[in-house]
């Protein structure tokens, strides 16, 4: 009964893999012991599972604490992605430009330092927001409560990290003094790996902010 208990809280929840895991092995051993304790009390051992169960509480009485817990969870890890990528960002960038032969002396257009120097604001503007929501759904918790609108919040702003950051990437490539050809080594498809594949990361992320939430 306690398998069966423990396997329906589990489809009733979303969010972490790693997280849910560890809540539902700790609910696990938690009615393991309580049934045990009854069994010693008297009970035989499907009537000692039956009732720690029911002195657990019902899948729809338990399951939205968990759910609440599982989606502050998937907001942090989401701004704490975000501000990874954006951090890791201007190196890789700054990598690709000394690989093409361009260094950070090199002549540019106005166009691309205009951009760039947007780039930087914009981007450490959202890791100073991403690191103030990572904040907000971890430590911040017990001063703001377990609030689910802030991890609607964090998957909605990851979306519009992606879309900023999508449009920017781009203009900075068309704009990029070492972008020969957008089909080139500098051009779309380096772009498209470099900013492309973890923007990718982060929408998803942000998709399930929102499932959890």
């Amino acid at each position: 009964m306690i398998d069966r208990y423990v396997a329906e809280l589990d489809q009733a929840l979303r969010g972490p893999r790693r997280v849910k895991a560890d809540m539902l092995a700790e609910a696990r051993d938690g009615l393991f012991d309580a049934a045990e304790a009854y069994e010693e009390s008297g009970l035989d051992r499907a009537s000692a599972e039956r009732r720690a169960v029911a002195d657990f509480g019902s899948v729809d009485t338990i399951a939205p604490e968990y759910q609440t817990e599982l989606a502050l969870a998937q907001g942090r890890r989401t701004a704490l992605l975000i501000c990874v990528v954006l951090t890791v960002q201007p190196v890789a960038w700054w990598v690709l430009m000394s690989l093409a032969g361009h260094g950070a002396d090199e002549h540019t257009s106005a166009g691309y330092a205009l951009v760039n120097d947007v780039v930087r604001w914009v981007g450490a503007g959202a890791i100073g927001v991403a690191l103030l929501v990572a904040a907000a759904t971890g430590a911040g918790v017990r001063y703001l409560g377990a609030r689910r609108r802030l991890v609607r919040v964090s998957g909605f702003f990851a979306f519009l990290v992606c879309a900023v950051f999508a449009v920017l990437g781009l203009l900075l490539t068309l704009y990029n003094p070492a972008t020969e050809s957008l089909l080139g080594v500098t051009g779309l498809p380096m772009t498209a790996l470099l900013l492309g594949v973890p923007l990718a990361g982060i929408a998803v992320e942000g998709r399930r902010c929102l499932t959890a939430a």
